[in-house]
């Protein structure tokens, strides 16, 4: 029971969201503002973590089962794609490796900052 409350939670967010959208003109994804609302309803202690972490750690755990439709929606579709595909694995292995380079970078100049912190 606790489990669809709080899944009930995570709904009513992701509902508010496609409401928003509905309502500002614009290109904004309602999945995205459903998690803005929901990481703002956190930081402002309205809603705690413990009231929605059983569900979001299973959602997390089976977030392969939702990109099956987009797979079949591209396998359905590869002889669209086909003529394209190595511009798209072109792309693909280009952002990655900036997507790591920056992470990397982050990361290590965030803990330089962090010792120079501690002294």
């Amino acid at each position: 029971m606790i489990f669809l409350l709080q899944l009930g939670l995570i709904l009513l967010f992701a509902f508010a969201g496609e409401l928003f959208v509905s309502f500002v003109p614009g290109g904004l994804p309602a999945t995205v503002m459903g998690m803005v609302f929901l990481l703002f309803a956190l930081w402002i202690k309205l809603l705690k973590p413990k009231h929605i972490l059983e569900c979001a750690d299973y959602l997390s755990k089976i977030m392969a089962f939702f990109f099956l439709p987009a797979i079949a929606a591209v396998i359905q579709n590869f002889d669209m794609i086909m003529p394209v595909v190595w511009q798209l694995l072109f792309i693909a292995l280009v952002c990655t490796f900036i997507t790591f380079f920056t992470t990397y970078t982050t990361v290590r100049l965030l803990r330089i900052l962090l010792e120079k912190r501690k002294q």
